[in-house]
């Protein structure tokens, strides 16, 4: 019998990033728990990491490259592959520009450093301005309010949730999530430390969620209108005599703006719209202001809404102006292993707004990348500069973006389009194109998302348990071809032969803040000490970092981008009322949620994940269901102003009145998806019923607070 052996590593499917123990006995492995020695997550695992198992053994999933001919794949040999994918791409770019060629990236990108290394080298290969990611599905508000206040994009802070003592969430739910740009493995564990420490947690948020039910109190808030509670909060702030921003007023521009900014917006004008008391409102800023460490953090719910960006700038404003940012226990700045705030703004990729629009609808870019909403259009319109051919890189545009039926068409109307994935799934169906790289079990890792956003400073590497499969490729090296085919200096062409992702991970290692630089008789952060260190290194509590943290040409904090200023005295006319209101016969608000074993649409393929607790249903407040004749079970009919789908009904008090809510990713019933598991119990998406015409000032499309109706059928 094969000797047992073990690996340790990471989870690579959510920000957590959990330290694995994973046991291997010949080729199967044995088992995957939590790694008790690893100092970051200190054991606390998750089911999904056990997807790491179905995955390499799913026998839906790709191992070598497809070619479609109409309905039909047929194997393709991989420089075949190559050699087809750079002629119909430069074919088209002669024909029709450069622009005519887009990307679209998905977020596993974000997880495996092999991909983030290589994909700028592919994107600076194309050339072509027709960038998209899941960035502008989900984070894209948050990163242009790091831009305007801090200098990058990258720049986020994270909470210091194992030093604070008051922990406020909006739209968040990181019991669930796993801790979404706030990398903390066991979040759950550390939420309730806060309480046993006798701190305080209270969760605002349209659902009662996993979240809520470890706080200490929990408020229902209409969908769309938290940056109404939020201005109200920074409005109570100064109203108070509670705002004191500390040491950092030295280098902050702009709180004199903020406060004329908000002086409308009283507890007592949006309570009604909100539906939080004026009187709740005035006590949470009281109870945060008065908190010797305290943080108030949104994610999901507060960027993809009518007015995100706004949210998020308030969110960040109100940690300032009551002296909660870059101190212990508050919002603090990690110092990362890897530093890609820093190496992305040497190589001259910080954001910047408005610099492109868009052919059609004339959707501003950011950073680089123009709104997904978008992209639909961009295809399916006619003329001069029409995208004609894509490259999706770990993305399902079908099932994430906005009216998911007018992106299908979409693709189906491409030239020519390839996909690197390992499934053919809602979108890859539409592929001319398949490539496949391996799995996170064939390759090593770093700890990625920890360095951006992890809330403490921690350095980990997973070590490959199995060597990929012969005539197999890793990510790295499919983008590293795919680049080759555009790039005609022979020289570059032979640096990208001989450039892997350990040469580079050790440069960026060694030239971190951690590392020892050119200094090479001093002790520092290795890629040669963090491969023998196995359960990961500890790198210390987050530490204060500003101003000299900022990216702003004179390090100063800017409180009152003038974008924002600008907006929110808009969105001050809907004092009157409140917005986002579902205009008849629209009378419900839509929300989606997130299941912890749903992380990727991919997930559903997978029968451990297929609990009775992961499921397809709309969720419907009892009154609501009372209106429409409606129990759980019933068979209930969802529409908007694009669309319906009609699903199970779910009855449950857990949601407020008003609203209802839909999961995402589902949608597995369309002609030529091979996902065997997902297809016996397909779902259906809700964003076949999200309107990609809807976008926040950030171009974020707007999922949360959808006006929909509901019937019983």
């Amino acid at each position: 019998m094969p000797d047992q052996r073990k690996y340790f590593g990471h989870c690579p499917f959510c920000e957590a990033g959990c330290g694995l123990e994973i046991t291997r006995q010949g080729q199967t492995v044995q088992s995957i728990k939590g790694d008790a020695a690893n100092p970051f997550s200190r054991g606390a695992v998750c089911p999904k990491c056990l997807s790491l198992i179905d995955l390499y053994n799913d026998p839906d999933r790709l191992r070598y490259p497809l070619k479609r001919t109409g309905d039909a794949w047929r194997p393709i040999g991989w420089d075949e592959a190559f050699a087809e994918i750079g002629k119909r791409i430069k074919a088209i770019r002669e024909e029709h520009g450069r622009d005519a060629v887009a990307l679209f990236l998905g977020n596993p990108n974000v997880h495996y450093h092999g991909n983030l290394f290589y994909l700028g080298l592919l994107l600076r290969a194309l050339k072509t301005r027709n960038r998209y990611s899941s960035s502008s599905l989900d984070q894209l508000p948050l990163m242009m309010t790091c831009y305007l206040m801090f200098g990058h994009q990258l720049l986020f802070p994270v909470p210091d949730i194992d030093r604070t003592d008051y922990f406020l969430l909006i739209g968040a739910n990181p019991a669930v999530s796993g801790g979404s740009i706030m990398t903390g493995p066991g979040i759950g564990k550390r939420i309730k430390a806060i309480r046993e420490r006798n701190g305080k947690v209270v969760v605002i948020d349209p659902i009662f969620t996993k979240t809520a039910a470890l706080a200490d109190r929990h408020y229902f808030i209409r969908p769309g209108t938290d940056l109404f509670l939020l201005a109200a909060m920074v409005n109570t702030l100064f109203a108070q005599g509670l705002a004191r921003p500390g040491r950092l007023a030295a280098f902050s521009d702009g709180i004199e703006n903020v406060q004329r900014a908000v002086e409308e917006f009283t507890p007592e004008k949006v309570s009604a719209m909100t539906g939080i008391g004026a009187a709740d409102i005035k006590n949470l800023t009281l109870e945060f202001a008065t908190a010797d460490k305290a943080v108030c953090y949104g994610r999901l719910g507060t960027c993809t809404q009518a007015h995100g960006a706004l949210s998020n700038w308030l969110i960040l404003a109100f940690n300032i102006i009551s002296g909660k940012m870059d101190r212990p226990g508050g919002f603090m700045f990690p110092t990362p292993a890897l530093d890609l705030v820093r190496f992305t703004a040497l190589a001259g990729e910080k954001g910047w707004v408005g610099r492109h629009h868009t052919r059609v609808s004339g959707l501003a870019d950011f950073a680089g990348e123009f709104p997904v909403a978008a992209l639909a259009e961009e295809i399916l319109t006619p003329g001069r500069g029409r995208i004609r051919a894509m490259v999706t890189i770990a993305g399902n545009p079908v099932l994430s973006a906005p009216n998911g039926r007018l992106m299908d068409k979409a693709l189906a109307n491409l030239d020519f389009m390839v996909a690197v994935d390992w499934y053919i799934n809602e979108s890859t169906r539409h592929a001319h194109i398949i490539l496949p790289p391996t799995t996170p079990l064939e390759h090593a890792n770093h700890t990625m998302m920890v360095n951006l956003a992890g809330v403490r400073n921690f350095a980990g590497y997973a070590e490959p348990v199995f060597e990929k499969e012969p005539g197999t490729r890793h990510n790295w090296e499919i983008l590293s071809a795919l680049t080759a085919q555009f790039v005609k200096n022979p020289v570059l062409k032979a640096a990208l032969r001989l450039l892997k992702p350990e040469l580079l991970l050790a440069g960026f290692l060694r030239f971190g803040p951690h590392g020892a630089g050119l200094k090479f008789w001093r002790p520092g952060l290795t890629l040669s000490r963090l491969k023998a260190e196995r359960h990961g290194i500890d790198l210390g509590p987050l530490t204060p970092r500003l101003p000299e943290r900022l990216f702003t040409k004179n390090k100063r904090l800017r409180l009152a981008p003038e974008i924002f200023v600008s907006a929110l005295q808009q969105a001050a006319s809907g004092l009157s009322g409140p917005p986002s209101a579902p205009v008849p016969p629209f009378d419900l608000l839509l929300i989606g949620r997130r299941n912890r074993l749903s992380n990727n649409s991919w997930f559903h393929n997978f029968s451990r994940m297929r609990k009775a607790t992961n499921e397809c249903t709309l969720l419907v407040n009892p009154e609501d269901a009372a209106k429409n004749a409606i129990r759980t079970g019933d068979r209930v009919r969802v529409s908007s102003s694009v669309g319906s789908i009609a699903l199970a009904a779910e009855v449950t008090d857990r949601i407020m009145p008003g609203v209802v809510s839909i999961p995402h990713g589902w949608g597995h019933h369309l002609p030529g998806v091979r996902l065997g598991v997902a297809s016996r119990q397909a779902g259906v998406s809700i964003n076949d019923i999200t309107d990609q015409r809807q976008t926040d000032l950030s171009g974020t499309a707007v999922f949360s607070g959808v006006p929909v109706r509901i019937e019983k059928e």
